[in-house]
Protein backbone atom coordinates (compact mmCIF):
# COMPACT_ATOMS: atom_id res chain seq x y z
CA UNK A 1 0.00 0.00 0.00
CA UNK A 2 1.16 3.55 -0.76
CA UNK A 3 0.11 6.98 0.47
CA UNK A 4 -1.73 7.45 -2.83
CA UNK A 5 -3.68 4.22 -2.21
CA UNK A 6 -4.88 5.71 1.06
CA UNK A 7 -6.18 8.77 -0.82
CA UNK A 8 -4.76 11.06 1.83
CA UNK A 9 -4.60 14.68 0.75
CA UNK A 10 -1.34 16.15 2.04
CA UNK A 11 -2.70 19.62 1.28
CA UNK A 12 -5.07 19.17 4.24
CA UNK A 13 -2.35 18.42 6.80
CA UNK A 14 -2.00 21.24 9.32
CA UNK A 15 -1.34 21.64 13.04
CA UNK A 16 -4.97 21.27 14.15
CA UNK A 17 -5.67 18.47 16.60
CA UNK A 18 -8.00 16.79 14.11
CA UNK A 19 -5.43 16.86 11.31
CA UNK A 20 -2.69 15.54 13.59
CA UNK A 21 -4.86 12.72 14.91
CA UNK A 22 -5.95 11.73 11.39
CA UNK A 23 -2.40 11.74 10.03
CA UNK A 24 -1.01 9.71 12.93
CA UNK A 25 -3.86 7.18 12.86
CA UNK A 26 -3.38 6.69 9.13
CA UNK A 27 0.28 5.76 9.56
CA UNK A 28 -0.22 3.66 12.69
CA UNK A 29 -2.90 1.68 10.87
CA UNK A 30 -0.74 1.37 7.73
CA UNK A 31 2.91 1.25 8.85
CA UNK A 32 3.99 0.07 5.40
CA UNK A 33 3.58 3.67 4.14
CA UNK A 34 6.17 5.02 6.58
CA UNK A 35 9.19 4.59 4.24
CA UNK A 36 7.36 6.51 1.49
CA UNK A 37 6.35 9.23 3.95
CA UNK A 38 9.98 9.64 5.03
CA UNK A 39 11.16 9.68 1.42
CA UNK A 40 8.65 12.44 0.57
CA UNK A 41 9.67 14.46 3.64
CA UNK A 42 13.17 14.85 2.23
CA UNK A 43 12.26 15.08 -1.46
CA UNK A 44 11.72 18.07 -3.72
CA UNK A 45 7.94 17.63 -3.40
CA UNK A 46 6.34 21.05 -2.95
CA UNK A 47 4.73 19.79 0.28
CA UNK A 48 7.81 18.07 1.70
CA UNK A 49 7.57 20.22 4.83
CA UNK A 50 4.07 18.83 5.52
CA UNK A 51 5.49 15.32 5.45
CA UNK A 52 8.04 16.54 8.04
CA UNK A 53 5.13 17.81 10.16
CA UNK A 54 3.60 14.38 9.82
CA UNK A 55 6.79 12.80 11.18
CA UNK A 56 6.69 15.18 14.13
CA UNK A 57 3.04 14.35 14.87
CA UNK A 58 3.87 10.65 14.75
CA UNK A 59 6.92 11.11 16.97
CA UNK A 60 4.94 12.80 19.74
CA UNK A 61 2.85 9.77 20.68
CA UNK A 62 4.53 6.87 18.90
CA UNK A 63 8.23 7.61 19.28
CA UNK A 64 9.30 4.02 18.66
CA UNK A 65 7.78 3.92 15.14
CA UNK A 66 10.49 6.22 13.75
CA UNK A 67 13.41 4.38 15.38
CA UNK A 68 14.09 1.96 12.50
CA UNK A 69 14.25 4.93 10.11
CA UNK A 70 16.34 7.32 12.18
CA UNK A 71 19.49 7.08 10.05
CA UNK A 72 17.41 7.92 6.94
CA UNK A 73 15.79 10.83 8.75
CA UNK A 74 19.13 12.20 9.92
CA UNK A 75 20.66 11.85 6.45
CA UNK A 76 17.72 13.65 4.86
CA UNK A 77 17.67 16.34 7.55
CA UNK A 78 21.23 17.39 6.72
CA UNK A 79 20.00 18.66 3.34
CA UNK A 80 16.90 20.54 4.49
CA UNK A 81 16.74 24.25 3.74
CA UNK A 82 13.07 25.07 4.35
CA UNK A 83 12.42 26.37 7.89
CA UNK A 84 8.99 24.72 7.88
CA UNK A 85 10.73 21.37 7.36
CA UNK A 86 13.70 21.95 9.68
CA UNK A 87 11.54 22.92 12.68
CA UNK A 88 9.61 19.61 12.97
CA UNK A 89 12.73 17.51 12.38
CA UNK A 90 14.62 19.50 15.03
CA UNK A 91 11.68 18.79 17.35
CA UNK A 92 11.85 15.06 16.53
CA UNK A 93 15.56 15.03 17.38
CA UNK A 94 14.93 16.95 20.60
CA UNK A 95 12.22 14.46 21.55
CA UNK A 96 14.57 11.51 20.97
CA UNK A 97 17.37 13.16 22.96
CA UNK A 98 15.10 13.97 25.90
CA UNK A 99 13.60 10.48 25.86
CA UNK A 100 17.00 8.78 25.64
CA UNK A 101 18.28 10.54 28.77
CA UNK A 102 15.01 10.19 30.70
CA UNK A 103 14.86 7.71 33.55
CA UNK A 104 11.69 6.42 31.85
CA UNK A 105 13.25 6.07 28.42
CA UNK A 106 11.63 3.89 25.79
CA UNK A 107 13.63 0.65 25.33
CA UNK A 108 13.35 0.89 21.53
CA UNK A 109 14.77 4.43 21.66
CA UNK A 110 17.62 3.23 23.90
CA UNK A 111 18.59 0.59 21.34
CA UNK A 112 18.30 2.97 18.36
CA UNK A 113 20.42 5.75 19.88
CA UNK A 114 23.79 4.32 18.95
CA UNK A 115 26.96 6.39 19.20
CA UNK A 116 26.74 7.04 15.45
CA UNK A 117 23.13 8.29 15.69
CA UNK A 118 23.99 10.56 18.62
CA UNK A 119 27.01 11.96 16.74
CA UNK A 120 24.85 12.73 13.70
CA UNK A 121 22.31 14.45 15.98
CA UNK A 122 25.10 16.55 17.48
CA UNK A 123 26.34 17.48 14.00
CA UNK A 124 22.86 18.58 12.91
CA UNK A 125 22.26 20.39 16.19
CA UNK A 126 25.36 22.51 15.79
CA UNK A 127 24.68 23.03 12.07
CA UNK A 128 21.26 24.52 12.86
CA UNK A 129 22.37 26.36 16.00
CA UNK A 130 25.16 28.32 14.32
CA UNK A 131 23.18 29.15 11.17
CA UNK A 132 21.62 32.51 12.03
CA UNK A 133 19.41 32.34 8.93
CA UNK A 134 17.41 29.54 10.56
CA UNK A 135 14.47 30.65 12.68
CA UNK A 136 14.63 30.52 16.45
CA UNK A 137 12.48 27.41 17.13
CA UNK A 138 14.81 24.84 15.52
CA UNK A 139 17.78 26.58 17.10
CA UNK A 140 16.11 26.40 20.52
CA UNK A 141 15.28 22.71 20.01
CA UNK A 142 18.90 22.18 18.98
CA UNK A 143 20.15 23.78 22.20
CA UNK A 144 18.09 21.32 24.24
CA UNK A 145 19.17 18.36 22.11
CA UNK A 146 22.82 19.34 22.38
CA UNK A 147 22.54 19.79 26.13
CA UNK A 148 21.09 16.29 26.45
CA UNK A 149 23.57 14.69 24.04
CA UNK A 150 26.44 16.43 25.82
CA UNK A 151 25.80 14.17 28.79
CA UNK A 152 27.64 11.42 26.86
CA UNK A 153 29.85 13.34 24.45
CA UNK A 154 32.52 15.22 26.40
CA UNK A 155 33.17 18.23 24.18
CA UNK A 156 29.52 19.12 23.40
CA UNK A 157 28.74 21.11 26.55
CA UNK A 158 31.79 23.34 26.24
CA UNK A 159 31.08 24.03 22.54
CA UNK A 160 27.39 24.61 23.24
CA UNK A 161 28.22 27.12 25.96
CA UNK A 162 30.68 28.91 23.68
CA UNK A 163 28.25 29.20 20.76
CA UNK A 164 25.31 30.30 22.91
CA UNK A 165 27.36 32.92 24.75
CA UNK A 166 28.85 34.28 21.52
CA UNK A 167 25.44 34.69 19.88
CA UNK A 168 23.47 35.78 22.93
CA UNK A 169 23.73 39.58 22.54
CA UNK A 170 22.53 39.65 18.95
CA UNK A 171 19.66 37.16 19.23
CA UNK A 172 15.89 37.41 19.75
CA UNK A 173 14.13 37.30 23.11
CA UNK A 174 13.01 33.72 22.43
CA UNK A 175 16.57 32.60 21.72
CA UNK A 176 17.81 34.37 24.84
CA UNK A 177 15.16 32.68 26.99
CA UNK A 178 16.21 29.20 25.87
CA UNK A 179 19.88 30.20 26.08
CA UNK A 180 19.50 31.31 29.72
CA UNK A 181 17.81 28.02 30.58
CA UNK A 182 20.58 25.98 28.92
CA UNK A 183 23.39 28.09 30.38
CA UNK A 184 21.91 27.65 33.88
CA UNK A 185 21.81 23.87 33.37
CA UNK A 186 25.41 23.89 32.16
CA UNK A 187 26.52 25.60 35.39
CA UNK A 188 25.23 22.72 37.53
Amino acid sequence: MTLADLQFDIEKVNHSMTSRAEAVALVIDNLEVLPELIEKAFSDDKNHFKYCWWLEFLNRNHIETLCPFMTNILSGAANLTNDSAIRPIAKVIENFAINYYSKYSNKVVQKMMTALVREKMVELGFQWLIDDTIKVAPRAYSMTSLFQLGKDIDWVHSELKLVVEQNYASESAAYKARARMILNKLKK
